[in-house]
């Protein structure tokens, strides 16, 4: 409901600039998750490695 009322306004080039910064934003986030289950398979292949090599002595 706030969003709608800003979008009223707000003129064509502030519109822009605030959907820029939201898109912008998206994507950060879903940067910052992608980080974050790199580490997580990270950490799982390191662990499956430890456990492969303890097994094998």
């Amino acid at each position: 409901m706030l969003l709608e009322r800003m979008f009223e306004l707000l003129d064509e080039d502030q519109m822009r600039q605030l959907t820029v910064r939201m898109v912008e934003n998206r994507i950060k986030m879903k940067e910052h998750w992608i980080e974050l289950m790199q580490q997580k398979v990270e950490t799982y292949k390191m662990a499956r490695d430890m456990l492969q090599a303890g097994a094998k002595k």
